[in-house]
């Protein structure tokens, strides 16, 4: 009795793990690989929901497309004459239509200014006529600086809203509105913003019900429309779940929404579920007006070649006008998609771990898989018919993982407890090399042998600045003490970064990114793990002043390329390690620092392997010890995504100015531009250098031909 309450427990125990370890990955350490997944079986789920719907088969709203009859018929689109709009507004509203929405964003016509005019006045005699508002980021390259204010011609209190609620959501923010033809935005009844933002699959699955752009909301083109239709006049969020509006101080609707106020998008049909209409039918009155009865309109179009497509459940190329359609019908008929909390759906992981772990481990290995098969076809059974008949988005993939997870973990457990002898191998083996080495060994013994394999990867190379003279000062237990929280720190960092460590040589480090296996890019990683190291060096120095010990300076060097990587060594002993002319250029990269008063130093191949996710400038071109060709050679400054500070970017961009002219030759203007630098930051290193060589060249020129390249005499 009591072995199977054991068994239980443990299954259980294993169960719950599971469960945990995915909620861990879904909430945490890899939210996005996750949500990516599972969002696929969501647009599986709305592509089935979907597949019978009629095309056409919504009326209410109606689509005026230009599509490409209108052009075939009218011309170009871009040189479509104003007046087309206004006769288009009047004859529908000849009909009595309910609302116009034009998702088209209109420039001035410079050139017919009597025809805007017309247009404006147009859309403000009707007054049920929406336009578009786009927003777009900030391009200091082109000059088009972030707005801290609407424009003054702009009259922006008229259609913004604020927000008075205990909870805030985290609202899309944009930094400039492109609209230029403020006129027309003026005389509208109502304005919304037209922006999408897709999911980082570029799919559209949701809307931002509001843009924040300088602490204004501005609402969607749907919902503005829709809020009018309610007389809706303001709106709150009292739980983070839901938006409510209100008309009058009573409120009168609410939305679901979620933590960034974004709102799923109930999809209806393919492409055209919804009424479409040519421009071109409506200009030329070929439609009765009686049609247009109580009807929204939305202007838009279906050509791909006017760029408003988007990627969406349905479709890779969905009009955007129609995506506003569904926005729109979600609101009108009240039919969220709902998706199950957070809270709920580690419940549901944590009972289905536990239960099928109690399960699984009393079957065998094949009853055992029959159970998990069964048990994931029923759960995406279920999951499938609660979305299609109650509009509920359930969890596919983590649950399937947790199921996955638990059946592995159980028959783990139950496979290492008949097993002791290989666990006591792993323990005993891995005091010797790292953790990923021992997996790649036991995944592939046949490893385990002289030689290796060619493979690209990334070598880091360390020192430390002066270290003989602190050894002289300091007493042997005081040198270890140190040196040990050196090392400890800074293979911590190459581990979070996937590195492996080689091995070290007193107070250096070699360390490999890329082997045994890689991780992406092993060169960024490389860049990032030696930055985080200078970053967490300087912290370790303010602590060691105040300890009173002596303070470490780290110079370091990395290099990307070809090398052979594996087992190097005799039949009895062995390291596995990396060998090759990329492996001794990383080598030579860190001393070269001394050099350029620099601490990190990296290769050409590491900068192109990197690219735009780091910064860098070139140092020189060098010729190190035991090369014939001479390299580029970079000071490693940041990284894209934590940037650097607006003087250091100066810095950057002066000595670039300055290592031109060295180049070129002009030994005045390049010592113009590196004292620059040198006025920003004293202590930039390279500019330094550099005024010294322009005044030793400027005194004694180079030879005829010079080519620019530094000779280095030492290692």
């Amino acid at each position: 009795m009591k072995k199977y309450v054991i068994k239980m427990l443990y299954g259980a125990l294993w169960g719950a793990v599971a469960a945990l370890t995915v909620w861990l990955l879904e909430s945490v350490l890899a939210p996005g690989l996750m949500y990516e997944y599972e969002a696929r079986t969501y647009d599986w789920r709305v592509r089935q929901k979907v597949a019978d719907v009629r095309d056409q088969s919504i009326e209410n709203i109606v689509i005026v497309d230009i599509d490409g009859r209108s052009v075939s018929e009218l011309g170009k689109f871009a040189q479509w004459p104003r007046r087309y709009y206004p006769e288009i507004i009047k004859y529908i509203n000849s009909g009595g239509a309910g609302a116009i929405g034009l998702d088209i964003i209109f420039d001035r016509d410079i050139w017919r200014p009597a025809e805007d005019m017309d247009f404006v006045n147009a859309v403000k005699n009707s007054g049920n006529v929406y336009n578009a508002l786009y927003f777009g980021g900030a391009d200091s390259l082109n000059f088009r600086y972030a707005m801290d204010r609407e424009p003054p011609a702009f009259d922006a209190e008229r259609f913004y809203y604020r927000l008075k609620s205990p909870y805030r959501p985290s609202f899309h923010k944009e930094q400039r509105l492109e609209n230029e033809f403020f006129e027309l935005l003026n005389a509208s009844r109502g304005l919304g913003h037209v922006n999408f933002t897709a999911d980082n699959d570029g799919v559209v699955r949701s809307i931002h019900l509001f843009t924040d752009f300088n602490g204004h909301l501005y609402p969607s083109l749907a919902l503005r429309m829709f809020m009018d239709k309610l007389e809706a006049d303001s709106i709150a969020v009292d739980h983070p779940e839901s938006l409510s509006l209100w008309s009058g101080g009573q409120k009168v609707y609410e939305i679901p929404i979620d933590e960034r106020g974004n709102m799923l998008i109930n999809y209806y049909g393919t492409f055209k579920t919804f009424r479409y209409i040519s421009f071109y039918d409506i200009l030329s009155h070929n439609i009765p007006a009686e049609y247009f009865k109580d009807k929204i309109m939305l202007v838009g179009t279906s050509l791909a070649g006017l760029f408003d497509l988007r990627s969406t459940p349905i479709l890779q190329a969905f009009p955007g006008v129609e995506i506003h359609a569904n926005i729109l019908n979600t609101l009108l008929n009240g039919d969220f998609v709902h998706r199950l909390d957070r809270h709920t759906m580690f419940i549901i992981l944590l009972a289905l771990g536990a239960v099928l772990g109690i399960i699984i481990s009393f079957l065998s290995p094949v009853w055992s898989i029959v159970v998990v098969v069964l048990t994931g076809t029923v759960y995406v059974f279920t999951a499938s018919f609660l979305f299609f008949d109650n509009n509920l988005w359930i969890d596919i993939v983590a649950p399937i993982l947790t199921i996955i997870f638990t059946f592995s973990l159980v028959y783990v457990y139950r496979f290492a407890t008949e097993e002791r002898n290989k666990r006591f191998i792993r323990s005993t083996f891995s005091h010797f090399v790292t953790k990923s080495v021992v997996d790649e060994l036991l995944a592939n013994p046949d490893k385990i042998k002289l030689g290796g394999e060619k493979k690209i990867c990334t070598v880091f190379f360390s020192d430390v600045a002066g270290f003989t003279s602190i050894s002289e000062r300091l007493t042997p237990e005081a040198l270890v003490s140190l040196l040990n929280d050196y090392l400890t720190e800074m293979t911590n960092i190459v581990f979070k970064y996937n590195g492996m460590l080689d091995k070290y040589e007193g107070d250096a480090i070699m360390a490999v990114f890329g082997a045994p296996v890689s991780h992406g890019n092993d060169a960024y990683n490389a860049c990032a793990a030696a930055l985080e190291m200078q970053e967490t060096l300087a912290r370790m120095r303010e602590l060691w002043r105040k300890q009173g010990r002596d303070e470490l300076h780290a110079r370091m060097g990395i290099n990307t390329g070809p090398m052979v990587v594996g087992n190097m060594g005799s039949e009895t002993r062995f390291d596995y390690t990396v060998m090759g002319d990329a492996v001794n250029l990383g080598a030579r990269l860190e001393p070269a620092n001394k050099q350029y008063g620099t601490f990190i130093m990296i290769g050409e191949e590491t900068y192109k392997a990197a690219g735009d996710l780091i910064i860098a400038r070139q140092l020189d071109l060098l010729r190190v010890v035991g090369k014939k060709e001479p390299v580029k050679v970079y000071e490693l400054v940041g990284t894209r995504e934590k940037g650097i500070s607006e003087d250091k970017a100066r810095v950057l961009e002066l000595f670039r100015g300055g290592f031109e002219a060295y180049l070129a030759q002009s030994w005045d203007m390049a010592i113009n531009y590196f004292e620059q630098a040198l006025a920003i930051d004293e202590n930039d290193g390279p500019s330094r250098r550099y005024v010294q060589r322009c005044r030793m060249y400027k005194q004694n020129p180079p030879e005829p031909g010079w080519d620019g390249v530094f000779v280095m005499t030492t290692k």
